[in-house]
């Protein structure tokens, strides 16, 4: 396990490699994305900030953060998603409803501009509520509570598959389970597949696979990573605050087309708190963990080998 500081982000959230050398990376506070060079400490400047690239569609200000929680790529396309969630009193935030992409363009070594993709989706829970498949799972409910609220809603992660769908991970709510000194306990974390990404920000309906359910243990997944084939890697962690570090992160791989959940317990990533994942092109035998360090000025990357 190598562990890397790095400087520029400190809540980081998403991050998707954009070669063998640089990747970029969501801040949960803000609607800028920042590029890094793995072998330098900051970042690249200037940052890419949203609200030009889809000139006032999406805003900066009070009450306007996306709250950016997962990244994946589907050809040159690199998609976006926000927790759809409340802010931590349980009050509305639409700005963070959004599912959108951009372009990426490398204009000089580590220097790279963006361009809009087609529009921003912002639909995905209202097209939730409308599909009968997701009928047993409480949007209506979820929706107006905080996020790290027993029954919560707050999307956390996003990775591509092979067939270019976006598969979306719900770290809370959770299915099922039973209520334990006010927490929820075994319940199952919930994946949504979206067929037709790059379709729907053209303009077409949302399609929906049938709705997937992991059992991790009563965790929510943090993150979820394409590996190769059919398998990904999945950071799981508990749904609600966790104040007191009782529920530690684990990391599994999931066969998609078996439903086989492999823990790998011999990874340990003690009180990290890992909020985003993925693999440089051609090193599928290598996950690069993202730390969400809150207060600190800078965030930990930690490389583990599978």
């Amino acid at each position: 396990m190598d562990i890397k500081t790095y400087k520029g982000r400190s809540n980081v959230s998403g991050a998707i490699a954009l070669n063998d050398r640089y990747f970029i990376v969501a801040d949960d506070e803000d609607n800028e994305l920042s590029v890094f060079d793995k072998n330098a400490e900051k970042a690249t400047k200037p940052a890419i900030a949203l609200s030009e690239v889809f000139d006032g569609e999406i805003e900066d200000g009070k009450h306007q953060e996306i709250d950016l929680e997962g990244g994946a790529r589907i050809g040159d396309i690199y998609f976006w998603i926000g927790s759809h969630s409340t802010n931590s009193e349980g009050d509305e935030r639409r700005a963070r409803r959004r599912l959108f992409g951009i372009h990426l363009t490398e204009v000089e070594p580590g220097k790279f501009s963006a361009q809009r993709y087609g529009s921003i989706y912002t639909q995905l829970i209202a097209d939730l509520k409308q599909d009968q498949r997701f009928a047993r799972y409480d949007w209506e409910q979820a929706e107006h509570i905080q996020p790290k609220g027993k029954g919560g809603l707050s999307i956390e992660g996003l990775t591509a598959t092979p067939k270019n769908g976006l598969l979306i991970g719900f770290r809370n709510p959770l299915a099922g389970g039973d209520t334990e000194n006010g927490f929820l306990k075994n319940g199952k974390a919930i994946l949504v597949h979206l067929l037709n990404p790059l379709a729907l920000l053209q303009g077409q309906a949302a399609q929906f696979a049938e709705p997937i359910e992991l059992d991790l243990d009563g965790l929510g997944i943090r993150d979820i990573a394409w590996r190769q084939d059919h398998q990904y890697l999945i950071v799981a962690g508990p749904y609600h605050a966790n104040e007191d570090r009782l529920e530690k992160h684990w990391l599994c791989l999931w066969d998609s087309d078996s439903g086989k959940l492999t823990r790998l317990d011999r990874i340990d990533l003690g009180d990290l708190n890992i909020e985003a994942a993925f693999f440089f092109p051609g090193q599928n035998d290598r996950v690069e963990l993202l730390s969400d360090d809150g207060e600190q000025k800078g965030f930990q990357c930690v490389s583990v080998a599978l």
